[in-house]
């Protein structure tokens, strides 16, 4: 009805102003709020920047950690981060860790990621090394 059009308009305005102010289309954020797609990291960080917000503020660490594994190591990369979290995830749920224990926890393993995949990185494809030139 007519009492959500203000609303859907001034939506649609602040979508446009921010695409214009991050370089990143509307129709990418569009897909970023209603969960259609992941935002790779550098998005992530040209619309903190355009909101003057942390990066951290629009992510989560388990997000980020996606984000980051898609632009280091490309779609397989990020799934298997995804995939990494949402197990993770799994335990931690109903568990006795204090939040603070579980942040650590995951942090560690995140860290104990990225180790492997730079022991592994004669396994990426070319175009996802990060010392190739």
């Amino acid at each position: 009805g007519f009492h959500n059009t203000p609303c859907l308009l001034l939506k649609s305005a602040l979508c446009f102003r921010l695409a214009k102010l991050s370089g990143v289309s509307t129709r990418m954020i569009q897909n970023y709020e209603s969960g259609k797609s992941r935002p790779r990291f550098d998005a992530s960080e040209k619309l903190a920047a355009a909101l003057g917000v942390q990066i951290t503020n629009l992510m989560g660490s388990n997000d980020m950690l996606i984000a980051q594994a898609g632009d280091k190591y490309g779609a397989r990369g990020a799934k298997q981060a995804q995939r990494l979290t949402e197990e993770l995830s799994g335990l931690f749920s109903g568990g006795e860790l204090s939040q603070e224990d579980m942040d650590i926890m995951m942090k560690a393993i995140q860290d104990a990621y990225w180790i492997a995949k730079e022991k592994n990185q004669r396994f990426v494809p070319k175009k996802h090394r990060l010392n190739e030139q």
